[in-house]
């Protein structure tokens, strides 16, 4: 995408949080890479200093990338920064992903009278949470119901616990976390080299995708390992990603002595390469609202074995095994028992089902169009 500022685009304003690699980040940034130059200009609002994996991708697409202190630093202080953005830029759309810190975006964009106001929901969270944190989230909520003129989920489940059932059901937009599912197909020649370069040739592969952080819960999945290699000697772990929870895992995988059994790649970009190698996935999280990585593994026709704590949204083939966490022994028999598929027709099941990124890309944009429309009313 080729930098372009003309008044005559639509100019957009993404609240991403982050932008590391992840499900809701990767939907925010393909905004930016999929966005017609002659039509949008696409902006990002991130917390903290860090700079994420897309973020030079982006900057070089010629989207600018805002880096902001995290809202709990001074939510007051947050809010004015993000009114003064807004009136700089005067964006025709903003459009949230930071779960419950997307009231105070939404609350800014009616203020300065940003036409679209999107708010996009991408967990399904649900554990046992303080009365402080319950507090907050209900003042968030209200921000939300009160000033976004779009409510956008990746599933049911994520839909219905940001917005809530009733409202989500009647006015809510279901946009699936699409991927370029070609481009995660099965490809024998690559699942052959990609192993002898990993030196792992002739090993019975396990892998995961996530960051590392306690909701995706890959400690579990060491604990397992030593009960895994009395079924599978010839078993191998691959943690893909990076996350807080490392030095931790790292940890584990020495107390556990797994050292010669567990490979941590941090981030890493060729992730088709990576499943072409495996034999089987696994993914213990706590919650999740739709993990792209499973439509990416089903996309590649490798068995997986996933928490029952997963939205079934993402049950999209017969390649799924959902089973209960309590459950330890139960997630070894299945995970020894995986058998690959070998064929390149679920990459084509998942663009039938919705699931392309370019599908999920235009039906975002549709929304963004409204802004010469009905939202010149405001909120509704």
């Amino acid at each position: 995408m080729m930098k372009n500022t003309s008044k005559e685009t639509t100019r957009v304003l993404i609240i991403a949080g982050s932008l590391r690699i992840g499900g809701a980040e990767k939907v925010a940034a393909d905004i930016g890479f999929y966005a017609d130059p002659q039509k949008y200009t696409v902006h990002y609002v991130v917390f903290g200093s860090e700079t994420g994996a897309y973020e030079p991708e982006l900057t070089a697409c010629g989207c600018r990338v805002f880096h902001f202190p995290q809202p709990s630093e001074s939510y007051s202080g947050y809010l004015r920064e993000l009114k003064q953005l807004i009136r700089t830029y005067h964006y025709d759309v903003i459009h949230a992903h930071t779960m419950f810190n997307i009231g105070w975006a939404m609350l800014a964009g009616r203020l300065d009278g940003v036409p679209v106001r999107i708010a996009h929901a991408h967990s399904a969270l649900a554990e046992r949470r303080s009365i402080k944190v319950r507090l907050y989230e209900a003042v968030m909520r209200f921000m939300i119901l009160t000033c976004a003129t779009d409510d956008v989920a990746c599933g049911v489940k994520a839909g219905e616990r940001l917005y809530g059932r009733r409202r989500f059901q009647k006015s809510g937009k279901l946009i699936l976390n699409g991927i370029d599912t070609q481009g995660f197909a099965f490809n024998a020649e690559r699942r052959v080299a990609f192993r002898k370069e990993l030196g792992l040739d002739g090993r019975f592969l396990i892998g995961h995708a996530g960051h590392l952080a306690a909701v995706k819960n890959q400690g579990f999945l060491l604990e397992l390992m030593p009960e895994i290699l009395k079924e599978r000697p010839d078993a191998y772990l691959l943690l893909l990603g990076e996350g807080d929870d490392r030095p931790m895992l790292e940890r584990k995988i020495r107390e556990l002595g797994l050292e010669e059994y567990v490979r941590m790649t941090g981030n890493v970009r060729n992730v088709p390469d990576y499943l072409n190698a495996m034999d089987a996935f696994a993914l213990p999280s706590l919650y999740e609202g739709m993990p792209l990585s499973i439509v990416e593994v089903q996309s590649n026709g490798l068995p997986c074995v996933i928490s029952d704590r997963v939205p079934k949204d993402v049950f999209l083939t017969e390649l799924i095994q959902p089973l209960p966490l309590e459950n330890k022994a139960a997630w070894v028999r299945a995970i020894c028992a995986a058998k690959r598929e070998h064929s390149e027709e679920y990459a084509a099941r998942l663009m039938k089902s919705g699931f392309d990124v370019q599908t999920a890309m235009e039906k975002i944009y549709e929304i963004y169009e409204r802004k010469e429309n009905d939202c010149k009313t405001g909120c509704r």
